[in-house]
């Protein structure tokens, strides 16, 4: 599950600092946060036209009565944590992850001698603009339209999202407005510092052997979709040797170690790049890269896989291969949001 709407960030943040209002001093309860959840995106749902691409998290399962498989709020929070919305609490250095965050609840309160004992809970989101008007009712409209607060806050958090005093290529892109088509762009490099540039140089020689593999576990697909079903379905096997020919000087240059190093992948994937690698650079037929897509597949979906699964196939749809994007388009849109309305 990916980003889609930015203000999403703030509909977490103030579940959570409801919840704390709620429940300072207990157990974490995930129930209630669902609760709070359900409630607001109810709310949302009734106030779009039309769910499909409203980018409203767990939307079909709401309407079924039923809760989402993964809550916004765990799509969300690595947000929360790498812009500084949250706060280091419970005596961390850093803004906690979900799980520390839950363990730590029943100590994210505290009381004072004087004043009768009063109760102060711990700031989870210090300087963040406050719910709007009407936030815990159930019913109203709410949308995904930043305020002007939002979006200023955001912008100043993005300024100071890096490490090390450098301002992250996020803030940079957004102070230069730049949102240009493609990641790559001259546009985007002229703003990012060297170590940004050669970043991106990694991340697009890697995008390129993503969009070779996914070209070929395409290919293999339609092949064994037609041996099933007695197709003549040729699109993907006809576009994977022009897609091998548009990427491959890219994907040989990719330098796989430091991938690795800049990434952390694990050697499992680092073994099946580098074997996509050397399938381009000699020119392999298909099959023989077959039993790695097939095994790659398998690790990730198990039998789920569509290599290895004739049932998932017969519904099989996709569109052709292309590089990873690295949800820029999502990026792109942030930046916009934030610069129309700041």
């Amino acid at each position: 599950m990916q980003h889609a709407q930015l203000r999403y960030v703030f509909f977490v943040a103030w579940s959570y600092q409801e919840l704390l209002s709620r429940t300072a001093g207990e157990r974490f309860s995930v129930d209630e946060l669902f609760d709070i959840e359900r409630r607001y995106s109810t709310r949302l749902i009734r106030s779009v036209e039309t769910l499909e691409g409203s980018g409203i998290s767990g939307w079909t399962k709401y309407q079924a009565d039923q809760r989402p498989i993964v809550r916004a709020s765990t799509i969300y929070w690595t947000a929360l944590r790498s812009w500084g919305m949250a706060s280091p609490v419970g005596g961390l250095g850093d803004p906690p992850t979900e799980t520390q965050l839950r363990g730590l609840w029943p100590r994210l309160v505290s009381r004072e001698d004087g004043d009768d004992g009063r109760t102060i809970n711990a700031d989870l989101f210090e300087g963040m603009p406050g719910a709007p008007a009407g936030w815990r009712n159930k019913t109203g409209k709410l949308d995904f339209a930043l305020r002007k607060v939002e979006a200023q806050y955001l912008r100043r958090l993005w300024e100071t999202a890096g490490t090390g005093g450098t301002r992250p290529l996020l803030s940079r892109l957004t102070e230069a407005g730049v949102t240009t088509e493609s990641l790559w762009s001259p546009a985007v490099r002229r703003v990012a510092t060297e170590s940004d540039r050669n970043a991106l140089t990694l991340a697009e020689r890697a995008a390129a052997v993503a969009c070779i593999a996914r070209a070929a576990h395409s290919a293999l697909i339609e092949r064994k979709r037609n041996k099933d079903r007695g197709l003549e379905d040729h699109r993907h096997t006809d576009a994977l040797p022009v897609l091998v020919e548009k990427h491959r000087d890219a994907a040989l240059a990719l330098d796989v170690a430091a991938l690795r190093t800049e990434t952390h992948i694990d050697a499992r994937l680092v073994a099946f790049v580098e074997t996509v690698v050397e399938w381009v650079r000699e020119r392999r037929p298909l099959d023989t890269i077959a039993d790695a897509l097939t095994t790659r597949e398998r690790d990730l979906k198990d039998v789920r896989a569509y290599l290895v699964n004739e049932q998932r196939r017969r519904d099989w749809r996709k569109g052709i291969a292309a590089p990873l994007d690295y949800r820029w388009p999502v990026v792109r849109d942030m930046i916009e949001c934030v610069r129309d309305v700041s």
